[in-house]
């Protein structure tokens, strides 16, 4: 993650780097992608970006970071629901709002398909535990259908990811559903 010196920084300028940053990062991969060119374009000498980041891929693992807090922002915590209408419900809402974040913000897709492993456990863990409360998982094999879940929402995402649109929620759904009851 970013040395102390960047976490000095103001807020602003810390976004700012960032989304240069996000923006190279988008329009060129990680391959092609050049901490001299950031450095370049967010105005700051070679010098700078070193004294903020421990060379590229700590650059990278910052701008992972930012696009999952911007995502989780978007998508909010899961709040408890008292049914399972309103509970498919706010899975719908929070869906809309992941996909209104990144419509708006697009240069986050290429940071958010380098993220390993699961970003946003918590909101998976409550969403699960309130599928269960509810009864909609069924009492046999819960860990797995929590590790299922897990995957599925992180499968569904990486496609959507890749190509935007493709994933509809209510065919996530429909997947979900299946499981629990397996």
């Amino acid at each position: 993650m970013p040395l102390p010196r960047f976490h000095r920084l103001a807020p602003d300028e810390q976004a700012r780097i960032l989304a240069v940053a996000t923006r190279h990062l988008s329009a060129r991969g990680l391959a092609g992608m050049s901490v001299n060119e950031i450095a370049d374009d967010a105005a700051l000498s070679r010098s700078a970006i070193y004294n903020y980041f421990d060379g590229k891929s700590d650059l990278v693992d910052a701008v992972r970071a930012a696009a999952v807090m911007k995502v989780a922002a978007a998508l909010g915590d899961w709040t408890t629901q008292p049914d399972p209408e309103a509970f498919w419900a706010e899975f719908h809402a929070g869906a809309r709002r992941l996909s209104a974040c990144l419509a708006g913000a697009p240069e986050l897709r290429q940071a958010l398909t380098t993220v390993t492993g699961s970003a946003l456990d918590d909101w998976v863990d409550a969403f699960f535990a309130n599928a269960v409360a509810l009864g909609l998982v069924s009492a046999q094999r819960r860990r797995l259908a929590r590790a299922a879940t897990g995957a599925i929402l992180a499968a569904a995402d990486a496609v959507e990811l890749a190509e935007p649109g493709s994933v509809s929620t209510a065919d996530l759904e429909a997947v979900l559903r299946a499981v629990w009851r397996a």
